[in-house]
């Protein structure tokens, strides 16, 4: 029998972190208290067997994967941008290699690697520990794992996730607003998974688009190709979501820190 592969949610906030330390909103208060909404930054686990794959490493890596109920060091990490949110726990992955002569893979797009250099200049003295993503990706726990780059609105550009085997496909996009048409055919068809960042229910009232960077909940249940996936689990979630109190359509759900879905 196959051993099926499982993707693990280590953090599921936007770049802030639930609850905000310095906020006292209803759903920061509930953060703190039953806890319901507390929610770490980005990262997943893809794991198959003994081999695991860390999608993007945020700044809370270090407890996300010293609570797991075992010792995990992951064989393969990809990230899929610069900001803090998703590539501070590299440190972490850096003291390891350095400190304890452990050995990870590391990959991340071209673009990103001088910027982890001058993020992180003592790893990069006298070699890159990050080797350019190629763009036809590469096989890791049971899929063959590729990057291509979003629109992230005011902050640029990022990075999505496509996790591929020849009966199952998935695109984990955390971080992007304004997917034109185009990439759409050609990345986000025939989805049994997509995994997409929404920060906020409803920004329509909160001025010009020019200013956001991620889709709202509202934004994403209208997308087309988000309609057209058989699985949708939100995730990169604000203090502005409240997931007790917001409806999805049949098939979506809100990701959880934690949470272990089958692939």
């Amino acid at each position: 029998m196959s051993v099926k592969a499982a993707l693990t949610f280590l953090g599921t906030a936007d770049s802030k972190g639930v609850p905000r330390f310095w906020c006292n909103c209803p759903v920061c208060r509930e953060a703190r208290g039953t806890g319901v909404n507390r929610r770490t930054r980005t990262a997943l686990l893809l794991q198959q067997g003994k081999e695991t794959v860390l999608l993007d490493a945020g700044g809370d890596l270090h407890v996300q994967l010293a609570w797991l109920n075992t010792a995990i060091v992951p064989d393969t990490v990809v990230l899929s941008h610069a900001h803090n949110d998703h590539i501070l726990g590299l440190a972490d992955l850096l003291d390891y290699v350095h400190s304890a002569r452990g050995t990870v893979q590391i990959y991340a797009p071209a673009v990103v690697v001088p910027d982890l250099a001058a993020r992180f200049p003592y790893a990069f003295k006298t070699h890159s520990p990050v080797t350019p993503m190629p763009f036809e990706g590469v096989e890791a726990a049971g899929f063959n794992v590729q990057l291509f780059r979003v629109p992230h609105g005011a902050n640029g550009f990022s990075h999505a996730f496509l996790l591929a085997r020849p009966d199952f496909r998935a695109v984990i996009m955390t971080d992007s607003l304004d997917v034109p048409a185009d990439l759409a055919a050609e990345w986000l068809r025939d989805l049994d998974l997509l995994v997409l960042g929404t920060a906020f229910v409803d920004e329509s009232g909160f001025g010009p688009q020019w200013g956001r960077s991620v889709y709202d909940i509202r934004e994403a249940r209208a997308l087309p190709w988000a309609q057209a996936a058989r699985r949708v689990v939100l995730t990169h979630l604000s203090h502005d979501v409240d997931v007790r109190n917001v409806e999805l359509p049949g098939g979506w759900m809100f990701a959880r820190d934690g949470l272990t879905i089958t692939l």
